[in-house]
């Protein structure tokens, strides 16, 4: 009875989990960067997940899910950086004195190379509207459209259930394709006028 109880908290054993974990390293990085906006702030946040999942890799229970358990890691290091950053906000020195500034939640876009041109004329507005969608509902857009996940892992990842996850998806999708109707319409792309 011991010993199957300690097979069940044991986890994975160390190198088989540092060769998966290590293995999403791109992933995580590219999805940092796309909720913190710049690099040394993603190059932390990257940082401190791979130390509190090599911390905690016994918990895993199944290596499968790996990619999927380091995302949510991420996503709560996140939410509980940006509360602390709400308790404390930055301050800047300006030439007025200090002030109390707000953290830009700029997102990055994947370019698309067939389209390079629209894709150069387009992307500060996608950047603005990512960075104005509420952050639950950019998270769940990331990981389902430039990441991959299904709704499931998306689930998972967010601590929400399924349904919560289709439906912050689609309101998502739905303000982005508001917020960027007329950007769309003026360089030719989407549906044109109606005869």
């Amino acid at each position: 009875m011991r010993s199957r109880q300690a097979r069940r908290t044991r986890g994975p054993a160390p190198p088989e989990f540092a060769a998966v974990a290590l293995g999403a390293l791109l992933s995580l990085y590219n999805f940092a960067y796309r909720l913190v906006g710049n690099e040394a702030d993603a190059e932390d946040l990257v940082q401190d997940t791979y130390v509190d999942a090599f911390r905690h890799a016994a918990q895993l229970r199944n290596l499968a899910r790996c990619r999927a358990w380091l995302f949510r890691i991420l996503r709560n290091r996140r939410v509980s950086r940006e509360r602390m950053r709400r308790a404390r906000p930055e301050l800047l020195i300006l030439e007025g004195g200090l002030e109390a500034a707000d953290a830009s939640m700029a997102s990055d876009a994947l370019p698309q190379l067939e389209r390079a041109v629209v894709a150069r004329l387009a992307r500060p507005a996608i950047l603005h509207a990512l960075a104005t969608l509420p952050e639950d509902m950019r998270t769940t857009l990331l990981l389902c459209d430039l990441e991959g996940f299904t709704y499931a892992e998306i689930g998972d990842i967010m601590q929400c259930p399924i349904g919560t996850v289709r439906s912050r998806l689609a309101r998502a999708r739905g303000q982005l394709m508001r917020q960027l109707a007329p950007q769309a319409a003026a360089l030719g792309i989407g549906k044109g006028p109606r005869a």
